[in-house]
């Protein structure tokens, strides 16, 4: 299934790389439902301008603020194996918004690297991405050689300071 629709991803022309559980699960030799993309170069506008010709397009919002698209695909196959549609995303990153450690936001930035979108993700496993036309996985942070060693470790010292339900997610 996921196949299918990275095949689709890959039809649209855009540099688009598969991110986050699905690299670690594929990685793992699990079957993910999971299938985010990080598309570098183009911001959010970018994107919906992009995938409007492919289908409906939404905001993807989280915690009031928008951090890419869905994609709700014209094609009857792709859209009967995604029901929820598919996440596209720009690189992001966080910015302070004060002294406090919970004072940041997210804000997309299509200039940034893939590698600098990894930064700012919760665990190294979690930290990867595969380029799409290529197969290249994109690993800055040694999440690989963390998932072989079965190794949880955080992309940043402070990230259960930043976020505590890490703790959770990490369970």
């Amino acid at each position: 299934m996921r196949q299918a629709i990275e095949d689709y991803v890959s039809s649209l022309g855009l540099d688009a790389y598969l991110v986050g559980g699905a690299v670690r699960d594929e990685l793992l030799g699990l079957d993910s439902k999971d299938a985010d993309f990080l598309v570098p170069g183009l911001d959010t506008e970018g994107l919906r301008a992009a995938l409007a010709p492919h289908g409906r397009v939404e905001d993807l919002v989280v915690a009031d603020r928008l951090v890419g698209v869905r994609l709700h695909p014209r094609d009857g196959r792709i859209r009967r194996l995604t029901r929820a549609g598919i996440e596209f995303a720009p690189p992001r990153k966080e910015v302070s918004t004060g002294p406090g450690r919970h004072d940041f936001e997210i804000v997309a930035d299509a200039s940034l690297s893939v590698e600098d979108d990894m930064r700012r993700r919760d665990f190294t496993v979690n930290a990867m991405a595969r380029r799409l036309d290529t197969g290249e996985l994109v690993d800055p942070l040694g999440g690989r050689a963390d998932l072989e060693a079965r190794r949880l470790r955080t992309v940043s010292p402070q990230s259960f300071r930043e976020d505590p339900l890490r703790l959770v997610r990490a369970l």
